[in-house]
């Protein structure tokens, strides 16, 4: 019975780490993208308004990639709130 439950544990770990590693897979295909497609995505956030709010997370673009892509298109940071490494909100304003 012992050694049943054991052989049950196992596979249970076994089967969450398999789902963490294509979690992870997953988000970073989803970064990678957003990475690739920066530059057209940055042309349609930075469009002119006066203020521009971006939202991001682990799967969008990174904080690096938006902050420069701001200041290149004429946009300073004006706030900021959370985690660069994790969810975040940055607002921008037209320079």
């Amino acid at each position: 019975m012992l050694i049943a439950l054991i052989v049950v544990g196992v596979i249970a770990l076994m089967a969450f780490g398999a789902l963490g590693f294509v979690l992870l897979s997953k988000v970073d295909r989803d970064r990678n993208k957003a990475e690739k497609n920066a530059d057209e995505s940055l042309d349609a956030l930075f469009d002119g308004r006066q203020d521009v709010t971006f939202s991001g997370n682990m799967r969008s673009m990174k904080y690096e990639t938006v902050i420069l892509g701001a200041e290149k298109r004429g946009y300073t940071l004006a706030h900021q709130a959370g985690d660069p490494n994790g969810a975040f909100t940055l607002i921008f304003a037209k320079a």
